[in-house]
């Protein structure tokens, strides 16, 4: 009977910690969507609605340059324990909250202060990425890695919707177009998790922040330019042997996303300034259609996986991008500018986009394990973002002397480059 009780016991504190360690996964693909939405979809909507140019919209791009490089410094994740990666996480949380609320002094201060604190707000969202990469690669063996990594990504699209609807409603609405408003309830939200995180275990959380406590220096930019520095030295060292190992995919790794990454640093700003929409109602479409679209993606993901190979849904998704794209350039050329031509382009977008995500992820999960399982990842995650760095400045160009037709089209270019880079996977990574 003893034994029984013990049993039970045992079996409801391991589905406790199951269902613990799910709402963490989920929460971490949330935060780290909603860095990266903030700097690109938020603030791309906000400063369109402000007045701002194309071209200086645009130029937020460089601001995300660590996310297109975290290669150099994700070695530091390779060295974490498996079992104090939640710590380091609950960590970076805290720090990206502080970097927030600096934020609100960047903006009154000057436009320089304000980008390289931006730039540091990349840094550490790029550095928390790395984090729950390597918590994934660590904590859960290929087998077992689908069903948490189907939870992160989905968290990460909750993000996007929250990021680019509910966020931009609440800054029209109830922050008054105020700046400041937004980034301390960003703030807020990182520090509450950074709460919440450590409540079944506070003691050791605090214990683990005190002896980690220099890791705060990292709010100084200059600081985070020395810890990138000295561990892209040590990266540097086994660097050849992981580029070696990734030389296969190289093509399918810089241009399966990159067409689809270009297209969505400019997609926001052709909608609210060509659909001459105002912020409240991009806020509600953002919210209703993203979410229906993934909660479809999400629904349909484990069912087509079974009947169709990774490659297969791979190109489908990029005829269904195809698709989206001569719907722009055809909707564009018609001005035909109606509230159900615009739901149809930003829902075949949003779908489009999800699989995408969804096929670049699972292949990168399948491809890449231990050793150096944090830089590998790393690696083949940035090369389609640093190469926005090219992609990005030709579009702009193309947008302020020609047309968005001859932008779309640019698009259409780019993925021709995508279809082809699939033809470079090799079977066993199908």
């Amino acid at each position: 009977m003893a034994k029984n009780t013990l049993n039970i016991k045992t079996s409801l504190s391991d589905e406790k910690l199951h269902n613990t360690n799910r709402v963490k996964i989920f929460s971490y693909g949330f935060l780290s969507g909603y860095i990266y939405c903030f700097l690109t979809i938020t603030l791309q909507a906000v400063l369109t609605d402000l007045g701002y140019s194309i071209t200086f919209i645009s130029s937020l791009a460089f601001v995300l340059l660590p996310y297109s490089f975290k290669f150099l410094w994700s070695g530091f994740a390779d060295d974490i324990k498996a079992k104090n990666i939640h710590n380091w996480l609950s960590l970076f949380v805290m720090i990206i909250g502080f970097n927030f609320l600096i934020l609100v002094l960047a903006i009154n201060s000057n436009k320089e202060f304000f980008y390289i604190m931006l730039f540091n707000l990349a840094f550490l969202g790029a550095s928390f990425d790395i984090l729950t990469d390597i918590n994934l690669i660590k904590n859960y063996n290929s087998d077992n890695r689908h069903h948490p990594l189907s939870l992160h990504i989905f968290g990460w699209r909750i993000s996007s919707i929250f990021a680019g609807g509910g966020i931009i409603f609440l800054f029209n609405l109830i922050f008054k177009g105020d700046l400041n408003y937004l980034f301390i309830f960003s703030s807020f939200i990182f520090l509450a998790c950074t709460l919440i995180f450590s409540i079944s275990s506070f003691k050791l959380m605090l214990q683990f922040f005190k002896k980690q406590k220099y890791h705060l220096l990292l709010l100084i930019p200059i600081i985070s330019i020395f810890f990138i520095a000295t561990t892209s030295l040590y990266n540097f060292k086994e660097s050849k042997s992981v580029f070696n190992s990734l030389k296969e995919i190289y093509i399918y790794l810089i241009f399966y996303k990159l067409f689809d990454l270009t297209l969505s640093s400019f997609v926001i700003i052709f909608l609210i300034k060509e659909f001459k929409l105002t912020l409240e109602y991009f806020g509600t479409i953002n919210i209703i259609l993203p979410l229906l679209a993934v909660l479809l993606c999400g629904y349909l993901w484990p069912h087509i996986t079974k009947i169709f190979s990774l490659k297969s849904i791979m190109i489908t998704s990029l005829i269904l991008k195809t698709t989206n794209i001569f719907l722009f350039i055809l909707i564009n050329s018609l001005d035909y500018k109606s509230k159900s031509a615009l739901i149809i382009l930003f829902s075949l977008n949003i779908i489009s986009s999800s699989f995408i995500t969804y096929t670049f992820s699972n292949f990168l999960m399948r491809s890449i394990d231990e050793p150096r399982a944090s830089f590998k990842y790393s690696i083949a995650s940035s090369l389609s973002t640093a190469s926005l760095l090219i992609t990005v400045p030709i579009a702009s160009f193309l947008i302020n002397n020609y047309s968005w037709n001859i932008f779309f089209l640019y698009i259409i270019i780019l993925q021709l480059f995508s279809y082809i880079s699939i033809k470079n996977i090799k079977n066993s990574n199908q």
